[in-house]
């Protein structure tokens, strides 16, 4: 395309030797001291300012054919947010098309296919790196009561730009570079919040804010699915807004087609948006001002059911979101997507747990109950029966005549047997539900527990037992009985054992402490799966909010200690 050609400037308005110079060593030195991208196009500005004495300039970095960070300086003043009005971000994209040098003022002829340029007089060159892609733009415009642009000018604005291709070419480098490990340093953070088996909400809050961060968002939320207030389908549900590197709580609701979220609910694809003030589905936040460009992705599982949304939004520094950036967006939201799913089967899963253990618990006291009702019923009906037997026998003994021996015998064993029969009856009954354990409480039931073991099982057993100053709840003292009582059983059956210790005890923190060692084989816990007696004592004390602990070793014995919260 053939420029039509400038009138010399006059002296006045051609920049100097000095401030060329000037020029060429700033943006040399701007490029040695690698500043960011932003910092480096705000150095770039001030000195074509100095340099131009321009009333309005403007300088940015271009990544993939589209204005990234951007620096103004319109009338000595540095303008922040957005700064670009439609009319001149089409000429501005025209430039980035056209690639060559340009130049205009209002007595030169139009170039043709060209749009009207925004200032009466301007200079504009891109800055090319080796493979002829622009990598900034750098534009002189507005030169006030210093006579028009010329030729010269915009050869030193080449000359400029050429030294500035190799700078914007370093910094983005360098902000690549800066961007994988942020992005790794992102993946490590992402790995740990999905790792952290939180609840879904604070996980897509976390998971939002560190893609913020990456993406180098001004804001951003996320949220989750919901059922809606009424009668109609889910909607899009978000709980605070991320802006300016903090949380602001405020609850908001999408349903389908409504707000970007609401598209996303509906469409399941990723939104992307260039011009978020024209945008049909914008919703701006209060928080943020005025938004430019907006991303939004739906977080869904491997069946494609929709979950929740990350949306994030930018002012106009950064640029506007693109593919790439959907993509990245898309996999942490697959990775939430697996999180939230593991956290509501971890949740679901925990309130079965709780359901069993309150259905097992609910079972041990019926089993209980039952257990004090046969007890009585022992002790009572059928006791009572027996001692009516045995009044019977000693009346027919007395009725029998002397002179049948044979028969008064076999009275006399009859009553032996049914006196056996009675004596073992009490001690089934006292073995199901110990009647010292309802009247007396623990401390005189587990003396009495281990004065009768140490007789029947043979072995010796010392009770240390703190004394207590009032009863225990009733499921606590009928779970430390009943496991005392099995570890001694335990102990009998398999460990050998010739002595055995319980220690009772209270803690500080109101805590009960059991445990019952002995000094008998042992065995290896590594090696042998726990049987039923341990798993059912395991079991009693879980229900309790307990701990239980088996420790044991060949030839060294075992020991069991339990703790359970006195509530």
């Amino acid at each position: 395309m053939t420029q039509p050609p400038l009138p010399s400037a006059v002296p006045a308005g051609t920049a100097t030797a000095a401030a060329v110079t000037e020029a060429l060593y700033e943006c040399a030195r701007a490029s040695v001291s690698e500043p960011d991208v932003l910092a480096l196009a705000r150095a770039l500005a001030a000195a074509l300012v100095r340099t131009f004495r321009a009333d309005d300039v403007i300088v940015a970095a271009v990544v993939d054919s589209t204005l990234s960070s951007k620096a103004r300086i319109r009338r000595k003043m540095l303008v922040s947010g957005p700064s670009l009005t439609r009319e001149e971000r089409t000429f501005i994209d025209w430039l980035l098309r056209h690639r060559q040098p340009f130049a205009a003022h209002a007595d030169s002829p139009r170039v043709a296919r060209a749009p009207a340029s925004p200032w009466p007089d301007v200079i504009a060159v891109p800055a090319l790196h080796h493979q002829g892609h622009p990598v900034a733009l750098l534009l002189v415009a507005a030169r006030c009561g210093h006579g028009r642009f010329g030729t010269p000018d915009l050869r030193v604005l080449e000359t400029i730009a050429q030294q500035a291709a190799v700078a914007f070419d370093r910094a983005q480098l360098l902000a690549q570079l800066e961007n994988w490990a942020r992005g790794l340093e992102a993946l490590f953070k992402f790995s740990a919040a999905v790792s952290s088996e939180r609840d879904p909400v604070s996980l897509v809050r976390d998971m939002a804010e560190h893609a913020a961060r990456l993406l180098k968002a001004d804001g951003g939320h996320g949220g989750l699915v919901v059922p809606g207030d009424g009668p109609e389908e889910n909607v899009m549900e978000s709980l605070a807004y991320w802006c300016d590197g903090m949380w602001l709580e405020r609850r908001r609701r999408w349903p389908r087609n409504v707000g970007i979220p609401g598209v996303v609910l509906e469409t399941e694809f990723p939104y992307l948006s260039a011009d978020y003030a024209q945008d049909p589905a914008r919703e701006p936040p209060d928080d943020l001002g005025e938004i430019m460009y907006a991303i939004a992705v739906p977080i869904r599982t491997g069946a494609d059911v929709v979950l929740g949304f990350f949306e994030l939004h930018r002012r106009d520094s950064n640029g506007p979101f693109n593919w790439q950036d959907a993509a990245f967006l898309e996999s942490v939201a697959n990775m939430a997507a697996v999180a939230i799913e593991n956290a509501r089967l971890g949740a679901a899963l925990a309130h079965k747990t709780q359901e069993m253990r309150a259905l097992s618990a609910r079972h041990v006291m019926r089993l209980e109950e039952e257990r004090q009702h046969i007890a009585r019923e022992l002790h009572d009906e059928a006791g009572q029966a027996l001692v009516g037997v045995k009044l019977s026998l000693q009346a027919m003994g007395r009725l029998m005549p002397t002179e049948v021996p044979a028969l008064r015998e076999q009275l006399a064993h009859l009553r032996t047997q049914v006196n056996n029969a009675a004596t073992r009856l009490k001690v089934l009954a006292r073995r199901l539900r110990p009647p010292t354990l309802d009247r007396l409480g623990l401390d005189m039931a587990l003396q009495q527990l281990a004065h009768e073991s140490g007789e029947h099982f043979g072995f010796e057993i010392h009770l240390l037992m703190q004394p207590l100053d009032e009863r225990l709840p009733t499921e606590l003292e009928t779970a430390l009985f009943r496991v005392t009582q099995e570890a001694l059983t335990n102990v009998a059956a398999h460990a050998e054992a010739t002595r055995v210790e319980i220690r009772v005890a209270i803690s500080d923190r109101n805590t009960l402490e059991l445990c019952v060692a002995d000094n008998g084989v042992g065995f290896d816990p590594s090696e042998r799966s726990s049987g039923l007696g341990l798993l059912g004592m395991r079991e009693r004390i879980t229900m309790l909010g307990g701990q239980f602990a088996v420790t044991s070793a060949p030839g060294e014995g075992t020991t069991i200690r339990v703790t359970a919260p006195i509530v």
